[in-house]
């Protein structure tokens, strides 16, 4: 009795762990890669996935990952990746940053950092905390 009551909470917790989305690199690499393929495909109108395409993405993220994570999960890491996307274009839409290929990061002498961490920390101050 003891065994199949540990069993049966490991296989609970198992389906919990599965449920909860725990992106790698290698997890985003291949969303974004049908996310791209939706997009070539003419899936994407206004910013927005169209159902087709975003039964597409889950289904062939299922079958290259083995996880069978719903399309909300999917949606969620999206809206993450266009946010981060939208800070860095607006730190290298600055001329003192650049992009670094090989280190695949955005590069700028440490003055200019300094001064970008400033300005960042009393917009966050002034604006969001206050």
């Amino acid at each position: 009795m003891a065994g199949q009551l540990a069993r049966s909470r490991r296989l609970e917790t198992q389906q919990q762990d599965q449920s909860r989305a725990k992106w790698t690199t290698s997890l985003t690499k291949i969303l974004a890669a049908l996310m791209v393929d939706q997009v070539h495909k003419g899936n994407k109108h206004n910013n927005l996935f169209n159902k087709k395409a975003w039964k597409y993405i889950c289904d062939e993220f299922y079958k290259k990952t083995g996880l069978k994570w719903d399309k909300e999960q999917l949606k969620n890491r999206y809206s993450v990746l266009r946010r981060q996307y939208i800070i860095v274009k607006s730190i290298l839409d600055q001329s003192d940053f650049s992009w670094d290929e090989a280190t695949g990061s955005i590069t700028a002498n440490d003055e200019i950092w300094a001064e970008y961490i400033k300005v960042c920390f009393f917009i966050f101050y002034f604006v969001v905390i206050n």
